[in-house]
């Protein structure tokens, strides 16, 4: 059976979403050498097939609206979760999804990711969807070129019984909270005495 290997770029601070805001130019196309299938969801693979290096692998999207594919470009029809769980069950090379925050979503919550492959960049995001690394086991780690951290984790799904919310960055030192888990209530900041 095939690993489904997740890879996506995250900043210091541990924001995943929309890397193309905070990389430096060309930040995005960095595949580990050998990689044989790599898997976009359709947001992803119209917003940055240009900036990822594909060359010598095959390419699988998953969309569930008409998409204009490209030579080399394979699209996946059918249930996604069905789909993916039969390429897993054939003999080969691992699978590898790139960003496609939406698709890695339901697959936590279908069970299906073994590994997560993150580049960790010195650099700030401040604010966006952070990756809840809580359910993960560190297996590998090794600096980069350019100051990038490669950090590879497995998934423990006995951890992550209780479906996992988004949790949002209020900035770089501001922490996080979670819209689910944490309740709001309107405070004044600043009280003073007379």
């Amino acid at each position: 059976m095939r690993n489904l290997v997740v890879r996506l770029c995250m900043s210091e601070d541990g924001i995943v979403e929309r890397p193309e805001r905070w990389l430096p130019r060309g930040g995005l196309g960095q595949l580990p050498a050998g990689t044989g299938t790599v898997v976009l969801g359709r947001q992803t693979y119209e917003r940055y097939l240009d900036a990822l290096d594909l060359a010598g692998g095959r390419t699988l999207v998953i969309a569930s609206r008409p998409v204009s594919v490209r030579p080399g470009i394979e699209l996946l029809h059918g249930e996604t979760r069905r789909v993916l769980t039969a390429l897993k069950s054939i003999p080969g090379e691992d699978l590898h999804v790139v960003g496609s925050l939406g698709l890695v979503r339901s697959l936590l919550r279908w069970r299906l990711i073994d590994e997560f492959s993150l580049l960790i960049h010195p650099v700030a995001a401040g604010r966006g969807v952070l990756l809840d690394r809580r359910p993960l086991r560190l297996i590998s780690m090794c600096a980069r070129d350019g100051g990038v951290l490669e950090a590879n984790y497995r998934v423990r799904y006995a951890a992550t019984a209780a479906p996992s919310t988004a949790l949002v960055s209020a900035g770089r030192w501001g922490g996080t909270r979670s819209r689910d888990r944490v309740a709001s209530t309107e405070r004044p900041a600043v009280r003073t005495h007379a």
